[in-house]
């Protein structure tokens, strides 16, 4: 019997801290391990959550059921940085499975994937929204998300990559800085625009590709943790070696989905944490 007691109170007191640390306010980024693709979700303290791309599949789904409490169907907003299949494709069944109150689209979205997800979000009566130009919003005190849909001069690109909305979040003490697939051409044309600031995380663009990823991005980021979501086994060779190396050379430190997993990292009183590190 004294037994029973001592594994009750043992599981009650883990629910409890379980329970605690998960619906503590503060800011967090998880980054879903999906395989070859991108998805993230960001959260405010508050609990407003903002959805960065679907992955290649319907991996996002189970990483929102398992990071979100059941009874949790609302997300605040989805940006999709642009059209190709590793980073749309659980968005349209999120759309039919949950409530979404306001979407970011790039320019030049096309394919069956696209009108099945403006089919479900016209339906549900989401708004929606194709950035023209850079707007950043204010969440809540403390917390801004800035959307940089790319210049005039990259809409003519034949390079869908080129299309990438970026994506800027700081929010309690955690900063983070993503591109989508863009290239080092949009990566100078950010710079040249005078909207880049430091940040804690920086989102590896293209999945640690060579094209993009520059030295002089990453000092102007000047990141202390730099994420790369990849698959393991990938036939891209993504994260090139030499995007690590330029990283490592710079202090930067590495994460990777395909080693490490999903990623949650949160801040606590202006200090960067990475949960279960």
């Amino acid at each position: 019997m004294k037994l029973f007691f001592i594994l009750l109170i043992s599981l009650f007191l883990i629910i409890t801290w379980t329970a605690f640390e998960r619906f503590t306010p503060r800011a967090e980024v998880v980054f879903f391990d999906v395989g070859q693709g991108d998805s993230f979700i960001l959260k405010t303290p508050a609990g407003k959550l903002i959805l960065v791309d679907g992955g290649p599949d319907w991996s996002t789904l189970f990483g929102l059921g398992q990071y979100l409490p059941w009874q949790e169907r609302t997300i605040d907003f989805v940006i999709l940085s642009h059209g190709h299949d590793d980073h749309l494709s659980a968005l349209p069944e999120i759309a039919r499975r949950y409530r979404i109150k306001q979407v970011f689209l790039p320019a030049s979205l096309q394919g069956a994937a696209v009108e099945e997800l403006l089919a479900a979000l016209e339906n549900q009566g989401s708004a929606i929204t194709y950035p023209q130009e850079p707007a950043c919003l204010n969440l809540e005190v403390d917390c801004r998300l800035c959307i940089f849909p790319p210049s005039s001069e990259f809409l003519s690109s034949s390079d869908e990559n080129d299309f990438s909305l970026a994506v800027n979040f700081t929010c309690g003490g955690l900063s983070l800085a993503a591109t989508g697939d863009a290239g080092v051409k949009r990566e100078r044309s950010l710079l040249a625009s005078g909207l880049i600031q430091e940040v804690k995380i920086f989102k590896a663009a293209h999945h640690g590709s060579i094209s993009a990823n520059s030295l002089e991005f990453l000092r102007a980021l000047a990141p202390k943790m730099m994420v790369f979501s990849v698959g393991e086994g990938n036939p891209y060779g993504h994260p090139s070696q030499e995007v690590i190396n330029r990283a490592k050379a710079e202090g930067i430190e590495i994460r990777r989905t395909d080693q490490d997993g999903e990623l949650l990292f949160y801040s606590n009183n202006s200090k960067l944490y990475l949960k279960n590190d």
